[in-house]
């Protein structure tokens, strides 16, 4: 071989080496690139949940189905509804709806004025933002406490009616409401 031939050479396998090395490198970043994805798949991450009703067969149509709702949802969900929807005359919203509308009620018209005379009968000072932080509070506790009672009530006590049921867990509660607020005031002294 002669020096230009070689020369050639060397620069034939010089460019070869660094396509090699580029596509080495291009190869290296899609690995790393599908193993971050593989890594992000594996969680228990659900993008996107489609429903299509338009599937589902009804044989009976019974109760109430709420699919993908909380309680506070359902709640939230009756007041938009109700905005320009008629209701039939005879619709009741489920017990537990009804009880967390009325207790969501009493908390809001009755709460800050029940703190307030606590906080004075135990010498604690309030702020005014005060009542509306322990009044959001306990309406977060309320569908727990609503599900708490109406199971005790269906396994101690002889209810017979929905309206017995509801006067049961509305008067429970509200007691615990007192009780609570009164506990918490005595240790904030």
């Amino acid at each position: 071989m002669n020096h230009s031939n070689w020369s050639a050479y060397m620069y034939d396998i010089h460019e070869y080496m660094r396509q090699q090395q580029a596509l080495i490198q291009q190869l290296l970043s899609r690995v790393n690139e599908l193993e971050e994805k593989l890594q992000n798949t594996k969680s228990n991450r659900i993008e996107k949940v489609e429903y299509h009703f338009d599937q589902l067969k009804i044989e009976q149509l019974d109760g109430t189905l709420h699919i993908g709702l909380s309680p506070q949802d359902l709640t939230n969900l009756e007041e938009d509804c109700s905005i320009g929807q008629v209701k039939p005359p005879n619709y009741q919203p489920p017990l537990k709806q009804t009880i967390q509308a009325e207790l969501n009620d009493y908390l809001h018209q009755n709460g800050p004025a029940m703190i307030r005379k606590l906080a004075s009968e135990y010498n604690v000072g309030v702020d005014d933002g005060y009542p509306s932080i322990l009044i959001q509070d306990m309406i977060k506790q309320l569908p727990g406490r609503i599900a708490f009672y109406e199971k005790e009530a269906h396994n101690q006590k002889n209810l017979r009616t929905k309206e017995e049921l509801h006067a049961y867990i509305t008067d429970k509660i509200k007691n615990e409401i007192d009780q609570s607020l009164r506990k918490y005031m005595d240790t904030q002294r």
